[in-house]
């Protein structure tokens, strides 16, 4: 049996709830992370290790790190559209890069990379992913890796930095 197709990048959805809103009216700093975590699923559900797979009760994938850039504001019911590339992977962290559309007027709201790491319900700590979802992310990694890495991924935050 051949692998399944791996998504270039894979695509997510979401909405923009007005409980995602703050006092100025548009969608709220914190909520962008709710927005990346929607559209993240695809792909997590695609290599065994999404809200499936932590209902469960075994593990879950909890994220460790973060850097976002926020380029254009979203307002309430906004549709949106998120990519999910696969940056790297080892036995218990996952590397990815996201970009965060205006699904309607195609503009790019937002930007980010985060890191997760696979963690034990048992033992609360970090984990060995389940060997099945390391076989599939070598396959996506196998077809991500071909994609040129976006200049946002990896680059220090400061006044000096300017989005390309």
């Amino acid at each position: 049996m051949s692998p399944a197709p791996v998504p270039t990048p894979y695509i997510g959805y979401s909405l923009v709830k007005p409980a995602w809103l703050d006092a100025n009216g548009h969608m709220n700093v914190a909520h962008y992370v709710s927005a990346y975590d929607d559209g993240s699923c695809p792909m997590f559900d695609d290599f065994g290790l999404g809200w499936d797979y932590t209902h469960e009760g075994v593990g879950s994938m909890f994220m460790v790190s973060s850097s976002i850039d926020f380029r254009r504001e979203l307002m309430a019911g906004d549709p949106l559209e998120m990519s999910t590339l696969l940056l790297g992977y080892d036995r218990r962290r996952v590397h990815i890069y996201q970009e965060l559309y205006h699904r309607e007027q195609r503009y790019l709201s937002a930007q980010a990379e985060f890191v997760f790491l696979h963690i034990s319900f048992a033992t609360r700590r970090a984990s060995v992913m389940p060997e099945s979802s390391l076989q599939r992310l070598a396959e996506i990694a196998a077809v991500h890796d071909r994609v040129p890495r976006p200049a946002f991924v990896g680059r220090a935050i400061g006044l000096d930095w300017k989005p390309a």
